[in-house]
C-alpha cells in the first residue's frame, strides 16, 4: 500500500519562527523550510524544490517534491489546480517571512 505524507498546509500558518509559503490559486500554501521554488506541471500538479528547476524533456528536472495536503475530508492528496498558463511560466519563488518576537510582528527573511 502506498502512503502519501502531507508536505504542505493550505490556509493555516504553522507555528514556526520562519514561514515559507506560496500563493497558489489564490490560497496561501505553507511549505517546508527548504522549499525555494514552486512550479506546476502539464497535468496541473504542483511541486516544490530547493534549487531552481530547469525544463528537461517536456517536464521539470527530476529533483522536485510533490506538494500534498490534507483535504477537508481528511484525505492526503496532491495539490492540483486548473492550468491557466503554460507550465513553463508557472515557476515562482517562495515567500519567506520571519516572526520577530521582540515586536510580535513579521518581516521578510534574509536569504
Amino acid at each position: 500500500m502506498l502512503t502519501i505524507t502531507p508536505t504542505a498546509v493550505v490556509g493555516e500558518s504553522p507555528e514556526k519562527d520562519t514561514e515559507v509559503f506560496a500563493v497558489i490559486d489564490g490560497r496561501k500554501v505553507f511549505l517546508p523550510e527548504d522549499a525555494k521554488y514552486v512550479m506546476q506541471d502539464r497535468r496541473g500538479l504542483w511541486y516544490y524544490s530547493s534549487r531552481k528547476p530547469r525544463p528537461k524533456e517536456g517536464d521539470w528536472t527530476p529533483n522536485k517534491t510533490s506538494i500534498s495536503c490534507i483535504t477537508e475530508q481528511g484525505y492526503v492528496r496532491a495539490l492540483r489546480t486548473e492550468t491557466r498558463v503554460e507550465w513553463l511560466q508557472t515557476c515562482q519563488r517562495t515567500i519567506r517571512m520571519v516572526r520577530d518576537a521582540a515586536n510580535d510582528s513579521r518581516r521578510p527573511a534574509d536569504d
